[in-house]
């Protein structure tokens, strides 16, 4: 199972919409980590395709939680923004937050840094920001695989040119 995700669109839902056209046949779902929400809900209903979203720190409806926890595949699945754990300073609150809530996988953004890494068992992405990285970087996204038969997880961050 392969999982498109994203964060911080920030208002480019013609962005979000680019994504949602290429990866339509190689993924099942499209999960979108706040900083704007609606770049994603804006195209529901015209696509087949699993979207769902949490509310960041520049969402201002109530359209979408705050955080998420959820099961694809074999895998529990936290997804949050991160401005609520403080990820911009660590991941240590976010990381007890996986815990307690016993993720195997943890979503977030806020930072408009990608990255992936493993704590203990748990897998952690961030998949940077698909419109303005804060990196040096290309503006960027993420490919999450669950693999159906092991549950093994893996992930690899895109960068746009």
């Amino acid at each position: 199972m392969r999982i498109l995700v994203i964060s911080d669109s920030h208002g480019q839902s013609e962005r979000v919409k680019s994504l949602l056209v290429k990866y339509a046949d190689e993924v099942h779902a499209v999960l979108h980590l706040g900083d704007l929400d609606r770049d994603l809900l804006k195209h529901e209903g015209s696509t087949e395709l699993r979207l769902l979203a949490v509310a960041g720190n520049c969402d201002n409806t109530l359209s979408s939680p705050h955080e998420r926890l959820l099961t694809l595949g074999r895998r529990k699945i936290l997804m949050v923004h991160g401005n609520q754990y403080i990820v911009n300073q660590n991941t240590d609150r976010l990381a007890c937050r996986a815990l307690e809530q016993e993720a195997d996988i943890c979503l977030f953004g806020h930072t408009h840094i990608a990255e992936t890494f493993t704590d203990g068992n748990v897998f952690y992405m961030n998949p940077g920001s698909i419109t303005n990285p804060r990196d040096d970087k290309n503006p960027s996204y993420g490919l999450l695989t669950i693999d159906e038969e092991t549950g093994g997880v893996s992930g690899e961050i895109i960068f746009d040119e």
